[in-house]
């Protein structure tokens, strides 16, 4: 545990990043991943490289995505002509534009502490990675199960805003807060230089985890241009629709339009 204190508290640098990403630890080297997917050089993809062929599942879908996000001609370069990188894992229903949802995989998550800072932003960005754009409840919820999976609500939120706080300092993330209440569940959370909405099926969501962003749009996009023109009621049945919203729900539906998606009928 003393070699894991001292990884975390360290200056992380491409020296500690070729170090970590051969670990022992599993944690570490996906952790490892996670960063040099941030530097992006040469040396960081040679190494992304070589965890794509990791023993531990999480490690190599971390360096596969990383490696996914690196400059592809730089890559290129790198790899010459070895093996091709993965295709994205987005994938489109061509008839209907709208995109399967790609959900995290559940992992063991550090238990945020002042000790553990960089593990806790670098696993808040592998979330935010593969299911970018995603509301702060939908964050809150995946980190709370995978760190305290017999209680998920003890997860300090306030921890996790510091680390989404220094994220977006690092201009690796956006967060859009539509309903200026500065809480972080109704905030929308993207990363930087990728599109804010993403018209996608809702897969492993619930319903106040749907952006309301990607919910106008998604109504919009099946109404058409009777959108703007269309009143409160025509644009709830949309929603029933596109969505599937049985009868029996539609008091939850109405939690979630006071709330999360207050803007949906504004």
């Amino acid at each position: 545990m003393d070699t894991r204190r001292e990884f975390f508290e360290v200056k992380i640098d491409i020296e500690a990043l070729r170090e970590h990403a051969r670990s022992k630890d599993a944690t570490i080297r996906w952790a490892s991943a996670i960063e040099l997917g941030q530097l992006g050089t040469e040396e960081a993809i040679s190494l992304l490289w070589s965890l794509t062929t990791d023993l531990d599942e999480h490690v190599r879908d971390a360096a596969n995505l990383s490696l996914q996000q690196c400059d592809q001609q730089l890559v290129g370069k790198v790899l010459a002509s070895k093996w091709s990188i993965p295709e994205s894992s987005q994938d489109f229903d061509s008839e209907l534009s709208v995109a399967k949802y790609v959900a995290w995989k559940i992992r063991p998550l550090e238990i945020p502490s002042a000790e553990n800072q960089w593990a806790v932003d670098a696993a808040l960005l592998n979330i935010i990675q593969i299911e970018s754009p995603l509301t702060g409840s939908r964050l809150l919820r995946l980190y709370g199960n995978a760190a305290y999976p017999s209680n998920p609500k003890k997860l300090p939120k306030a921890r996790i805003q510091s680390a989404l706080k220094r994220l977006e300092r690092r201009k690796l993330i956006c967060i859009l807060d539509l309903n200026s209440s500065n809480a972080i569940e109704y905030c929308t959370i993207f990363r930087t230089g990728t599109p804010e909405v993403i018209v996608r099926e809702q897969g492993q969501r619930k319903l106040n985890e749907i952006p309301v962003t990607e919910v106008i749009a998604r109504v919009r996009s099946e109404m058409g241009d009777e959108f703007d023109s269309a009143g409160q009621n025509e644009k709830f049945s949309c929603l029933q629709k596109v969505y599937g919203i049985k009868q029996s729900d539609l008091h939850k539906v109405g939690e979630v339009l006071a709330n999360e998606w207050a803007s949906f009928l504004a």
